[in-house]
């Protein structure tokens, strides 16, 4: 039978909790991530009284949630993509901002150093001009250790970043973990809807927070029971199941960390399939801009030492001594793979600076060959042996593989520490070689207009070097004998041979070469001999000099400054398209979280005209009581 004072209790219940909810996204206006709730409505089952069916009031059937997945889902993902190259475009800038300082960088201090060496070239007896050279020289390698040393404090707070991040990670999923438990367990209540529909607000903020960190899929399996994926598919989180990450030493380089997966069964890396989010951005700036620019550096000093010494090395300097190292670097590092069950040796150093290239190499022995891998993919093998010689774009490795086991590895990182560890070892100014170690002359007593060139220096390494050789015009003067074993247009002679003289005759002998050209006479002599007392010799110090603008690297073709040049336009370049795809990821994060704010976030003109409506209605209802009581109070009245 209808029952009008319960039909206007159901009304008065009903708009009261409609009221509530109300109220309660009023005052969340300014909660972040929360979603607007709406009260639904429907009818109590209708009660048959006469042959009709009279209504028995409204109940609530639920609090929906302002909720639209795809929305959702495109503010994750834009979310992690923000992140990763606002990261990327912060740390890339930072390199950027140190190597092409006007002031500060390599470049301003590389031209001083060459201005030095010309000043010697100028004046080479000047010792003021040697002192100067030794002092610019060890600025310079200051230099490229001052700008190492600030990479290798960004390398160091990049993994640590990386491992604060990996631990973020790993307590927003546990966090997500807890709250699907919570789901879980206040499901099956019909009560617990208006607190479900905050949990789900809760944890849809964390996973917006997640995605901050790393990029993922998220499946909504069930409302309550949601799973997240990472890289190729690895789960964090299933339901109430949660896994975690790891930071842990390199196999093939204990100094950097890599990405650890726990699984069920054991921990892997999957560095590589990581991507988005801070995570990505710091693995994206570690492994594509700092590991690059420190090779590139590296390689820029180490092409400036092993230049510079080999041209020194070809003069002689003013105590009559042939010339010596100026600068020094670590040798290239050979790392073992923390994997390796044999214990062979390897030995690597650069013996072509023009082949050399900024990549590190994997070197792995297959039971029978070495092969050598570069980062661009590049390879070369030899077969084992004790030792075995490797020779590859630059480089000669040396390796003992004697007690190689199949899968022994290696990493070979042949610039990483050249900038850092740049030396200058000759501090006394007389050592610096200006001089070439040996000079010619013409007898005084000649009576042809013959000459000989000054000569230049083709194997400083000969022993016989600075031995005096003299060549003597015979009668007629169309032979020339020569008191040493001399070489002419690659024909060798013996020495006291004659020689057929032609212009522009060419003399090789004990490492030097010399060219004799015009009309001698019968008895003419010439000398070439060791270049003692020169002090006046600029030779090498020309040749020197000429280092600054010869092309040293990439075959051949690029000179230190071009290949600095080229370091800072690569590092440029990544941060100008970082600062681009930043601002077009901003915006699109924009629009989505826009898109998502216009369903899901409060409108407190609507709430306001909810909350009249409600208002109204809940005092309709409880007039509607107040009939019920009246009605009730007449009826007993008329039966007392």
């Amino acid at each position: 039978m209808p029952d009008i004072l319960n039909t206007a209790v159901s009304g008065l219940l009903s708009f009261q909790r409609a009221l509530n909810t109300t109220s309660h996204n009023i005052a969340n206006v300014n909660t972040p991530g929360y979603s607007r709730q709406t009260v639904e409505f429907g009818t109590n089952n209708p009660s048959f009284f006469g042959g009709n069916f009279y209504g028995n009031g409204v109940q609530i059937e639920g609090i929906s949630r302002a909720y639209d997945q795809f929305l959702t889902r495109e503010v994750r993902d834009t979310t992690s993509a923000y992140a990763r190259v606002a990261q990327f475009r912060e740390l890339a800038s930072r390199i950027d901002d140190v190597l092409a300082d006007p002031n500060g960088g390599i470049s301003p201090i590389l031209h001083d150093f060459f201005e030095s060496v010309q000043d010697i070239a100028d004046d080479p007896a000047s010792s003021t001009a040697r002192y100067a050279l030794i002092n610019t020289a060890q600025t310079l390698a200051g230099r490229f250790e001052s700008i190492n040393n600030r990479f290798e404090e960004l390398e160091r707070n990049t993994t640590r970043e990386i491992r604060n991040v990996v631990d973020e990670i790993n307590s927003l999923v546990t966090r997500i973990r807890d709250i699907n438990v919570s789901l879980n367990d206040l499901a099956p209540s019909a009560a617990s809807t208006q607190q479900a529909a905050d949990l789900l607000d809760r944890r849809d903020a964390l996973l917006n927070e997640l995605a901050e960190k790393v990029n993922i899929s998220v499946v909504d399996e069930q409302e309550n029971n949601l799973s997240i994926f990472l890289g190729n598919g690895q789960t964090m989180l299933s339901g109430v199941t949660n896994f975690s990450l790891t930071t842990q030493p390199d196999a093939s380089d204990p100094t950097r960390d890599v990405i650890g997966y726990n699984g069920l069964i054991n921990v892997y890396d999957i560095s590589s399939d990581l991507s988005g989010g801070e995570l990505g951005g710091l693995l994206d700036f570690r492994d594509g801009v700092l590991d690059p620019t420190f090779n590139a550096l590296g390689r820029t000093a180490i092409g400036l030492a092993e230049t510079f010494n080999a041209q020194m090395r070809d003069g002689m300097d003013l105590n009559g001594n042939l010339g010596q190292d100026f600068f020094s670097y670590t040798a290239p590092q050979s790392i073992a793979y923390s994997t390796n069950t044999g214990t062979p040796t390897v030995a690597t150093v650069v013996s072509d600076v023009s082949a050399l290239t900024t990549d590190d190499y994997q070197l792995a022995f297959d039971g029978v060959n070495w092969t050598l891998t570069s980062d661009s993919g590049t390879s070369a093998s030899v077969a084992n042996g004790a030792p075995a010689t490797l020779v590859f774009e630059g480089l000669t490795l040396t390796i003992n593989g004697a007690t190689a086991v199949l899968g022994d590895r290696f990493t070979i990182k042949p610039t990483l520490a050249g900038a850092g560890s740049l030396q200058v070892i000759t501090t006394d100014p007389t050592a610096i070689a200006a001089a070439l170690p040996i000079r010619s002359s013409a007898s005084l007593d000649n009576l042809g207009n013959a000459d000989i060139s000054a000569g230049i220096v083709t194997d400083v390494t000969n022993v016989n070097l600075l031995n005096t050789v003299t060549l003597t015009f015979d009668t007629p003067p169309t032979t020339l004998r020569a008191d040493a074993d001399v070489v002419v247009a690659g024909v060798p002679y013996v020495a006291g041979a004659a020689i057929p003289f032609s212009n522009n005759m060419v003399i090789d002998s004990n490492g030097w070469q010399v060219s004799l050209n015009g009309a001698p006479q019968a008895g003419d002599i010439f000398t070439v001999a060791a270049n003692l007392g020169g002090s006046g010799d600029n030779r090498n110090a020309l040749n020197l000099a000429n280092l600054q603008n010869a092309g040293v690297f990439d075959g051949g073709i690029a000179s230190f400054q071009e290949t600095y040049g080229s370091l800072v336009g690569f590092v440029g370049s990544q941060t100008l398209a970082a600062n681009l795809e930043q601002d077009a990821q901003e915006a699109l994060l924009f629009q989505a979280v826009d898109r998502q704010a216009s369903k899901a976030s409060v409108n407190l003109d609507e709430e306001a005209a909810d909350l009249v409506r409600y208002q109204q209605a809940y005092e309709a209802t409880a007039r509607l009581i107040s009939t019920a009581q009246v009605i009730f109070e007449t009826l007993l009245d008329s039966v007392r």
